[in-house]
C-alpha cells in the first residue's frame, strides 16, 4: 500500500463500494453488486480474484484507498479459507480504517449465510461494527437503503457500536452472589454453587461419548498432556505444570492449528490409556508427551510427539539448557510441532514464540507459583497469587506480564468487595504493564481484565479480548469470556450462543458446562439445561455441584422437590459434609421450606469457605427465613446482629451494592421503614440493572422482600411481576412459598398460579 493519506472529501465519482469476496461466492457477490447498482450505487466489483499481476493489484489496492465503503461478504467460504487475496484485501481496508475519524463509516460486513460472528475468522476491527445479513445473498430493498444513506453522509455513523459477540479474553472466573434471599430463583441458587463446587473439582473424564475411530480428524490437531515432573524435588510440580501451559499457550499463537484446551486434558494425568485412545476421545490427530526435570540452575525438557491415529512416534526431542533458556525450549518445541503438523507461522506468531518475558529466574519462579493458585480450584486461592506476583515484580519490575497479571487479580479483588481503595494499586500495576510491553499477548489479557474487573466496562474490556482474539484464534476462553461479559450487560441473546461455543470446544470444562447450564435456567431453557447436566453427571457421576444444580433446575421448571430431597439424604465424603450441609440448606431456602433451612441453620451458623456468601450475608438471609417462618422475634434478633455486622462492615465497602440491598433488609424485619428505602435506594444507585444484569436484578429481588415487609405492597407486586419476567430475576416456583405479608393478596396468587411466567424469557 502507497504511503498516501486516503482522503475522506471523496468526490461524488468516487463514492464507490468496494465489494470483497472469496472466488466461491462470486455468485452472491455478483446479485449484491446489481442490486446496488440498480439503485444507481457505484460499485467496484472485481470479478477476477485470481488474474494476479502487478498491475492488477496495484489496481485494487488503489480502488481500497478510494472507495467510500468497504464491504466484505463472509460466509462459510471465508471461514474454510485460511489464505486467500480477499484476506490482504480486509488487511489493507482494516490499516485505512485506522486513519478514518471516529465515527465515520467505512466498514460495512455483509454475512449471506448462517455464519455466526461468533468464531467467524475476521479481523477484530470488523466484529466492531453492526453485520448486515442477507440470507440467500438476497439483497433486500432495507439493504440497499441502507448502503445509500452511509454514501450520501459519509461524517455521519449510521452504525452502532458493537460489542463483538463471538470471541473474547480469557476469564477463568465467574463470580455470583450464593445462597442469599436475593437469589430466590432455584437455578440461580443451584447454578452459583455449582460454578464455585466446579472450581474445586478437578476435571472429570470426557463429558461426552469418545469420537468415533472412524471419524476423520483434523490433521493438524493436537493435545499436549500434562507433562511428568521428573525433578527429586516434587514441589517443582508447579514449573513443570508452567512449563505445559506455555507450550500450549505458544501453540495457539499458531492460526493453522487446533489445539485442545488445558483443561480438557488435565484429565489424563497418571493416566494408563493409550495414545489411540486419548487421541480418540480429544478428536486429534497427534499428542505431545513431556517431562520436565530441573535441577539448580539446569533444567532438561523432553517432548514426544506421537500420532494418534497410529500410534507411530513421529519425533522425539530433549533440551538441556539453563534455567534462563526456558522460553526459548518453549518456543523451539511449538516451532517443531508445527513444522511436523505443516502448520504455517505466520510473521507475527514467530515474534510471540521468539519473546522473553523475563531474564530473571527466581521471578518467573514466583509467577508460575502465582498462575498455578490463580488456575486452583480451592477457594481463596486467586488471593493468594498476589503475594507471589508482587515477589515477581520486585525481582524483576521489567516482567509486563507479571505486572498485568498483578492488576487482573488486584482489580478481581474490588470487582469482588466494590471498595474503591482497592483500585489505585491494580491501575498502578496495569500502567506499568502498558509502559513495558503494550502488545504482549499476556498484557493484553491484564488490561481486559482490569477493565471488567475494575470499572464493568464491558466494551473497553471487549476491545482488548479481541485484540488477544486474534493472536489466539479458536480459543474456547475467548468465547466464554465475552460470554460472561455479554451475561453482564443483560445481552443474553448474544451470551448464550458464545457460553455454547465455548462448550464445544472444551467439552470437559466444568466451569464452562455448569456455567452455561445455569445461565440456561436462568432464562428458563429448562429442558436444555438438564439435558447438558445429565450429560455432564454421566461423566462425572456423584458430582455436588452437578446434582444441586439438576436439583434445583428441575425445581425451578415444574416445582418438584424431589431432587433437593434426594440431595439433602445423599450419602456424603467426611471432607465435604460442610459443604454438602450448606448446599441442603440453600435448597431449602429455594423451595421455601424454613423449618429444615433454621434446623440446618443451627447445626451450622456459618459457612464460611464462600467469599461470595460472608457471615453478615448469611446472618441476613437467616433472619429473612426466619421471619418467613413466623417467628419474628427470632427474625428481629438475627437481624439485629446482621445489621451490626454490616454496618462494620461499610467502613471498609461503602460502595458495595449486595452490602446496601442487605441493610435494607434486615432494617425491614425491625421495621425501620426510612432506613429500608434509603439502604434500597443507594444499592440501585450503585449497581442498577443496566450496569450489572446479575447483581442488579439480585439486589432488586432483595429489595422486593424488603418492600413487603415495611408494607409496601403495590410497590412489592409490581417489583415481583417485573422480576418474574428478567434474567437472572425471580422464578415463580421460589416466590410462591417467600413474601410472607403477601399471601393473602390476590393479585400474588394471580401472579404465582399464572403458568405464563414461568414461560422462557429469551
Amino acid at each position: 500500500m502507497s504511503g498516501d493519506n486516503p482522503t475522506f472529501d471523496i468526490a461524488p465519482s468516487r463514492r464507490a463500494v468496494f465489494l470483497s469476496y472469496p472466488r466461491e461466492d462470486a455468485a452472491a457477490a455478483e446479485r449484491i453488486a446489481d442490486a446496488l447498482r440498480s439503485h444507481g450505487v457505484e460499485v467496484w466489483f472485481d470479478q477476477s480474484e485470481l488474474r494476479g499481476g502487478d498491475a492488477w493489484d496495484q489496481k485494487i489496492r488503489k480502488q481500497i484507498r478510494e472507495c467510500a465503503l468497504f464491504v466484505p461478504i463472509i460466509s462459510e467460504r471465508t471461514q474454510e479459507r485460511g489464505e486467500g487475496y480477499f484476506r490482504l484485501e480486509w488487511k489493507l481496508a482494516v490499516e485505512r480504517s485506522h486513519l478514518i475519524a471516529e465515527g465515520v463509516p467505512f466498514l460495512a460486513p455483509v454475512v449471506v449465510d448462517a455464519t455466526q460472528e461468533g468464531g467467524a475468522l475476521v479481523p477484530a476491527e470488523f466484529l466492531r461494527v453492526q453485520w448486515t445479513r442477507l440470507p440467500g445473498s438476497l439483497p433486500t430493498p432495507q439493504f440497499v437503503e441502507q448502503i445509500r444513506r452511509l454514501l450520501a453522509a459519509p461524517r455521519k455513523s449510521t452504525f452502532s457500536p458493537f460489542s463483538a459477540p463471538a470471541i473474547g479474553g480469557a476469564k477463568r472466573l465467574s463470580r455470583g452472589r450464593m445462597w442469599t434471599v436475593a437469589a430466590l430463583g432455584a437455578a440461580v441458587i443451584a447454578a452459583t454453587v455449582a460454578v464455585i463446587v466446579s472450581r474445586r473439582s478437578p476435571p472429570g473424564p470426557p463429558a461426552g461419548p469418545a469420537v468415533n475411530e472412524a471419524h476423520a480428524v483434523d490433521p493438524k490437531s493436537i493435545a499436549v498432556l500434562p507433562f511428568e515432573n521428573m525433578s527429586e524435588e516434587k514441589q517443582n510440580a508447579y514449573f513443570t505444570d508452567g512449563v505445559q501451559e506455555d507450550v500450549l499457550t505458544n501453540l495457539t499463537f499458531i492460526r493453522d492449528l487446533h489445539v485442545v484446551s488445558r483443561t480438557s486434558v488435565l484429565q489424563y494425568r497418571g493416566t494408563t490409556k493409550s495414545i489411540k485412545q486419548i487421541g480418540r476421545e480429544l478428536g486429534v490427530a497427534y499428542v505431545l508427551e513431556g517431562s520436565v526435570q530441573r535441577e539448580g540452575n539446569k533444567v532438561r525438557v523432553t517432548g514426544q510427539l506421537i500420532d494418534a491415529r497410529t500410534d507411530e512416534h513421529v519425533w522425539a526431542k530433549a533440551y538441556d539448557r539453563d534455567l534462563t533458556d526456558i522460553f526459548t525450549i518453549q518456543g523451539e518445541l511449538a516451532q517443531a510441532i508445527a513444522e511436523a503438523l505443516k502448520a504455517v507461522i505466520s510473521p507475527e506468531a514467530k515474534v510471540l514464540l521468539a519473546r522473553r518475558p523475563t531474564e530473571n529466574s527466581a521471578a518467573y519462579d514466583a509467577y508460575l507459583k502465582a498462575r498455578q493458585l490463580r488456575d486452583s480450584a480451592d477457594f481463596g486461592a486467586s488471593a493468594q497469587a498476589v503475594p507471589y506476583l508482587e515477589q515477581a515484580v520486585r525481582l524483576d519490575p521489567s516482567f509486563a506480564v507479571a505486572w498485568a497479571e498483578l492488576g487482573s487479580r488486584r482489580a478481581f479483588k474490588y470487582f469482588e468487595s466494590d471498595s474503591g481503595a482497592k483500585l489505585a494499586p491494580a491501575t498502578e500495576a496495569i500502567d506499568t504493564a502498558l509502559r513495558l510491553a503494550p502488545d504482549d499477548p499476556g498484557v493484553i489479557e491484564g488490561v481486559g481484565d482490569y477493565y471488567y474487573y475494575g470499572y464493568r466496562d464491558y466494551t473497553r474490556a471487549t476491545e482488548q479480548y479481541l485484540r488477544l482474539a486474534q493472536l489466539r484464534p479458536n480459543d474456547p476462553a475467548m468465547f466464554y469470556s465475552l460470554g460472561l461479559i455479554q451475561r453482564r450487560e443483560g445481552r443474553m441473546a448474544d451470551a448464550i450462543p458464545n457460553l455454547r461455543m465455548g462448550l464445544k470446544l472444551d467439552p470437559h470444562n466444568n466451569n464452562y458446562a455448569l456455567e452455561f447450564a445455569g445461565t440456561l435456567a436462568n432464562v428458563r431453557h429448562f429442558e436444555e439445561a438438564e439435558s447438558i447436566i445429565r450429560t455432564f453427571l454421566d461423566a462425572n457421576p456423584h458430582n455436588l455441584a452437578a446434582e444441586a444444580l439438576l436439583a434445583g433446575t428441575t425445581f425451578s421448571a415444574n416445582g418438584s422437590t424431589a431432587g433437593m430431597e434426594a440431595f439433602a439424604h445423599r450419602a456424603v465424603d467426611p471432607s465435604e459434609a460442610p459443604l454438602h450441609a450448606y448446599m441442603v440448606a440453600s435448597l431449602a431456602l429455594a423451595r421455601g421450606d424454613f423449618a429444615e433451612f433454621i434446623a440446618a441453620d443451627r447445626k451450622q451458623r456459618y459457612f464460611d469457605d464462600d467469599s461470595d456468601n460472608p457471615r453478615w450475608n448469611q446472618d441476613a438471609t437467616a433472619a429473612s427465613a426466619l421471619a418467613e417462618s413466623g417467628d419474628m422475634k427470632a427474625a428481629r434478633a438475627r437481624a439485629a446482629e446482621a445489621l451490626a455486622l454490616m454496618k462494620a462492615q461499610l467502613v471498609e465497602q461503602p460502595d458495595n451494592s449486595v452490602l446496601w440491598a442487605s441493610i435494607g433488609l434486615a432494617h425491614a424485619i425491625l421495621g425501620d421503614r426510612e432506613e429500608t428505602m434509603s439502604a434500597a435506594k443507594k444499592s440501585a444507585e450503585l449497581m442498577p440493572e443496566s450496569r450489572d444484569a446479575i447483581v442488579g436484578p439480585g439486589n432488586s429481588n432483595t429489595c422486593a422482600i424488603a418492600l413487603a415487609w415495611i408494607g409496601e405492597k403495590d410497590r412489592a407486586l409490581e417489583e415481583i411481576g417485573r422480576l418474574l419476567h428478567v434474567p437472572f430475576g425471580l422464578n415463580v416456583n421460589s416466590v410462591r412459598p417467600w413474601f410472607r405479608p403477601l399471601h393473602d393478596d390476590p393479585r400474588f396468587k394471580a401472579l404465582v398460579d399464572d403458568p405464563k411466567n414461568n414461560d422462557p424469557i429469551l
